[in-house]
């Protein structure tokens, strides 16, 4: 005797906080007068760069092909930073951005590919375009592409790994070091430096396998899988020279 179980088809949203619990949405052009309206800010957001290695909707790893925007988590949580978990409820549902507002878990995703398809908001539709940070932007998208960091990466398998890690170790320092100083030049509030330049290279080298150890002006380079710096004996190092990018 076969025994038929009853299927509760869902039509609306029950509130669950799964979709906001795995990450902000990625934004698009038309998500821009949120920006304009006050609603969403500079600081509230980061800037996935071309080149970068990321999880896309069909849980696959892919390589990023041009740059994207995405609403922050909540600090070391994936959870979108408007999300509320006491209240199960989203703290700019009203205004949210066109992902959010598209997404129907409970429906076909093609309508929601459909909207993620659409042209992705840009660091330069944020910023004005005589600003001068655009070039500074330019600057190190130059100097610190990942293009230049997985070719980095690449060759320490290659005849000459020292140069390498001494390749890997200048974009990773050049990365570092620009940051507190435009901060203190220009007088950016430090927490909207991941919208102008990305998150950090010494937090986002995980991707290829590795790690940055830091201690003084020493950065050690060594495998993301080792636990101390003491412990592996590929692991190599360079002194810092304690520039301060003073030409820019």
């Amino acid at each position: 005797m076969v025994t038929e179980t009853k299927m509760n088809f869902r039509t609306r949203c029950i509130r669950c906080g799964t979709c906001c619990m795995k990450g902000g949405p990625t934004l698009h052009e038309e998500d821009r007068i949120l920006f304009a309206n006050g609603v969403l800010h500079k600081n509230e957001i980061y800037t996935l760069r071309k080149g970068e290695i990321v999880r896309n909707i069909d849980d696959t790893l892919i390589v990023l092909d041009k740059e994207m925007i995405k609403i922050k988590g909540q600090r070391k949580s994936w959870a979108c930073m408007f999300y509320d978990d006491t209240e199960r409820a989203c703290t700019i549902y009203e205004n949210r951005p066109a992902e959010c507002r598209a997404l129907k878990c409970w429906e076909d995703p093609k309508q929601f590919k459909k909207v993620m398809a659409r042209p992705h908001l840009q660091r330069k539709d944020l910023i004005k375009s005589d600003d001068g940070i655009l070039k500074i932007i330019e600057a190190h998208e130059q100097k610190c592409s990942y293009t230049a960091l997985r070719s980095a990466v690449k060759d320490l398998g290659g005849p000459h790994p020292e140069k390498a890690v001494e390749k890997i170790l200048d974009l990773i320092q050049y990365d570092y070091y620009l940051r507190p100083l435009l901060e203190e030049r220009f007088n950016i509030d430090p927490n909207e430096m991941d919208f102008f330049f990305g998150r950090p290279l010494t937090t986002t080298i995980i991707m290829f396998g590795l790690c940055i150890r830091k201690k003084g002006d020493t950065f050690v380079l060594a495998p993301a899988e080792s636990s101390t710096d003491a412990q592996h004996s590929s692991r190599q190092s360079l002194k810092s020279s304690g520039r301060r990018l003073s030409s820019l």
